[in-house]
């Protein structure tokens, strides 16, 4: 289904301006989220990679373990919106219930309908104390940054997520009008590997505390951003063990966070 296109519904489409010229923009569409045949959130998304971002987000939100607890999941097509199915495991419902949220629509604050602050900053296991990434490897990132970003150079206004191996090497990409909805899409496509390979996530956006906690909850030990991170990012890297760094445009690499550094504790 990650390759799956609707009609009308492509991640992007040619736009003609009042003075009659042609651009290529994103597509932006509502996503409505069915679990167990209960409405759950409706999130507006670029339409690709579908299944991909369902696996992230429920992993991210807490409502599954594994790919696996998805017992079917199933896109169809309603007027310019998108409807996902899908079928959960017996174990996940109970849980999910209880934890229910308000999300209308989110595509900017992460954090948004979130009903209680238990549930804004939770009690999460720290993560095992992973290396720092070489700093070749990171000063090599951006250079292959345009190769992997096939919708935002066709049309602009998307984030990406990426996945490098230890050298440095990009291996995947997700794009999405939405930068929690890049970072799900990638989580979602690296949880489905056979093989889990180490290496490290980067992120377009600027790092809020919503991505630090969707990297704890899906076990990934370094996170890259392309943006500054939060005093609150920070803090919570350094609480669950999480590599956070910063890198600037023609600039040193900067480690907010560093599990095997303990002069940053």
């Amino acid at each position: 289904m990650d390759d799956a296109t609707f009609d009308n519904l492509a991640p992007s489409q040619v736009v003609s301006t009042l003075a009659g010229t042609e651009h290529t923009l994103a597509n932006e569409v509502p996503l409505a989220i069915t679990l167990n045949g209960v409405n759950h959130a409706v999130m507006m998304v670029s339409p690709y990679q579908l299944e991909a971002f369902m696996i992230g987000f429920l992993l991210t939100e807490g409502i599954i373990q594994h790919h696996r607890d998805i017992h079917d999941l199933e896109f169809t097509r309603q007027k310019n919106a998108i409807i996902a199915n899908a079928t959960l495991a017996n174990r996940c419902h109970q849980p999910w219930q209880e934890q229910r949220r308000n999300l209308s629509g989110r595509t900017g604050c992460g954090l948004c309908g979130i009903e209680s602050l238990q549930a804004a900053l939770p009690n999460l296991p720290p993560l095992p104390i992973s290396p720092l990434p070489s700093t070749e490897a990171l000063m090599g990132l951006r250079a292959q940054l345009p190769d992997w970003q096939k919708l935002n150079r066709n049309c602009g206004a998307l984030h990406a997520a990426f996945f490098a191996d230890k050298q440095g090497q990009i291996q995947h990409a997700s794009e999405d009008v939405g930068r929690h909805n890049a970072l799900d899409k990638l989580l979602g496509w690296r949880h489905r590997q056979p093989s889990q390979p180490e290496g490290m996530i980067l992120v377009t956006s600027r790092c809020s505390i919503e991505l630090i906690l969707k990297m704890v909850r899906t076990y990934n030990p370094t996170l890259i951003t392309l943006s500054a991170p939060t005093t609150l990012a920070v803090e919570q890297a350094r609480h669950y063990q999480l590599n956070l760094i910063h890198l600037p445009y023609q600039q040193q690499p900067r480690v907010y966070a560093a599990a095997a550094c303990k002069q940053l504790e």
